[in-house]
Protein backbone atom coordinates (compact mmCIF):
# COMPACT_ATOMS: atom_id res chain seq x y z
CA UNK A 1 0.00 0.00 0.00
CA UNK A 2 2.90 2.07 0.78
CA UNK A 3 3.58 2.21 -3.23
CA UNK A 4 0.05 3.02 -3.92
CA UNK A 5 -1.60 -0.08 -4.39
CA UNK A 6 -5.18 -0.30 -3.06
CA UNK A 7 -5.74 -3.00 -0.55
CA UNK A 8 -8.49 -4.56 -2.74
CA UNK A 9 -5.36 -5.39 -5.39
CA UNK A 10 -2.91 -6.88 -2.68
CA UNK A 11 -2.88 -10.75 -1.88
CA UNK A 12 -0.49 -11.96 0.60
CA UNK A 13 0.34 -15.24 0.42
CA UNK A 14 2.08 -16.98 3.18
CA UNK A 15 0.61 -20.49 3.45
CA UNK A 16 3.00 -23.35 3.19
CA UNK A 17 5.71 -21.56 4.90
CA UNK A 18 7.41 -24.59 6.88
CA UNK A 19 6.45 -27.02 4.47
CA UNK A 20 9.08 -29.40 2.15
CA UNK A 21 9.87 -27.80 -1.58
CA UNK A 22 9.62 -31.63 -2.40
CA UNK A 23 6.22 -31.13 -3.87
CA UNK A 24 3.54 -28.59 -4.01
CA UNK A 25 0.68 -31.07 -2.63
CA UNK A 26 0.57 -28.88 0.52
CA UNK A 27 1.48 -25.67 -0.90
CA UNK A 28 -1.70 -23.97 -1.26
CA UNK A 29 -0.07 -20.96 -1.63
CA UNK A 30 2.44 -21.70 -3.80
CA UNK A 31 -0.76 -23.99 -6.13
CA UNK A 32 -3.18 -20.44 -5.29
CA UNK A 33 -0.04 -18.02 -6.46
CA UNK A 34 -0.01 -20.44 -10.14
CA UNK A 35 -3.80 -20.52 -10.51
CA UNK A 36 -4.16 -16.63 -10.51
CA UNK A 37 -1.27 -15.72 -12.36
CA UNK A 38 -2.65 -18.87 -15.18
CA UNK A 39 -5.96 -16.97 -14.86
CA UNK A 40 -4.11 -13.41 -15.88
CA UNK A 41 -5.27 -12.19 -12.33
CA UNK A 42 -1.73 -10.84 -11.46
CA UNK A 43 0.30 -8.49 -12.61
CA UNK A 44 2.90 -8.46 -10.73
CA UNK A 45 4.56 -11.06 -7.88
CA UNK A 46 6.44 -9.32 -5.16
CA UNK A 47 8.64 -11.33 -2.94
CA UNK A 48 11.96 -11.32 -0.84
CA UNK A 49 13.73 -13.54 -2.50
CA UNK A 50 11.33 -14.82 -4.93
CA UNK A 51 13.02 -17.51 -6.09
CA UNK A 52 12.57 -19.27 -2.93
CA UNK A 53 8.50 -19.21 -3.69
CA UNK A 54 8.69 -22.28 -5.46
CA UNK A 55 11.61 -24.06 -3.20
CA UNK A 56 12.61 -26.29 -6.15
CA UNK A 57 13.86 -25.09 -9.64
CA UNK A 58 11.02 -26.87 -12.10
CA UNK A 59 8.61 -25.50 -10.17
CA UNK A 60 10.27 -21.81 -10.24
CA UNK A 61 10.92 -22.72 -13.62
CA UNK A 62 7.03 -23.48 -13.95
CA UNK A 63 5.89 -20.92 -12.68
CA UNK A 64 7.95 -18.44 -15.06
CA UNK A 65 6.55 -19.92 -17.87
CA UNK A 66 3.83 -18.91 -16.82
CA UNK A 67 4.37 -15.41 -16.16
CA UNK A 68 5.76 -14.85 -19.29
CA UNK A 69 3.00 -16.13 -21.49
CA UNK A 70 0.33 -14.06 -18.85
CA UNK A 71 3.46 -11.15 -18.91
CA UNK A 72 3.30 -11.00 -15.20
CA UNK A 73 6.31 -9.04 -13.79
CA UNK A 74 8.59 -10.59 -11.02
CA UNK A 75 10.13 -8.06 -8.01
CA UNK A 76 12.07 -8.69 -5.31
CA UNK A 77 15.10 -6.81 -3.15
CA UNK A 78 17.52 -6.79 -6.26
CA UNK A 79 15.58 -6.13 -9.28
CA UNK A 80 12.10 -6.18 -11.07
CA UNK A 81 11.79 -8.97 -13.85
CA UNK A 82 10.04 -9.57 -17.47
CA UNK A 83 9.78 -13.53 -17.89
CA UNK A 84 9.25 -12.84 -20.95
CA UNK A 85 12.43 -11.76 -21.73
CA UNK A 86 15.78 -13.53 -22.12
CA UNK A 87 18.12 -11.86 -20.12
CA UNK A 88 15.47 -11.65 -17.51
CA UNK A 89 14.72 -15.39 -17.65
CA UNK A 90 18.50 -16.08 -17.79
CA UNK A 91 18.37 -14.05 -14.56
CA UNK A 92 16.01 -15.46 -12.85
CA UNK A 93 16.89 -18.39 -13.55
CA UNK A 94 20.73 -18.30 -11.88
CA UNK A 95 18.47 -16.70 -9.12
CA UNK A 96 16.95 -20.50 -8.65
CA UNK A 97 20.22 -21.90 -8.62
CA UNK A 98 21.90 -19.65 -5.71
Amino acid sequence: MALGWIEERIMVIDQGLGYSGASTVDRLGFQRLVAEVGLGQVGLVLGLEVSRLARNSSDWHHLLEICALTHTLILDEEGLYDPSTFNDRLLLGREAGR
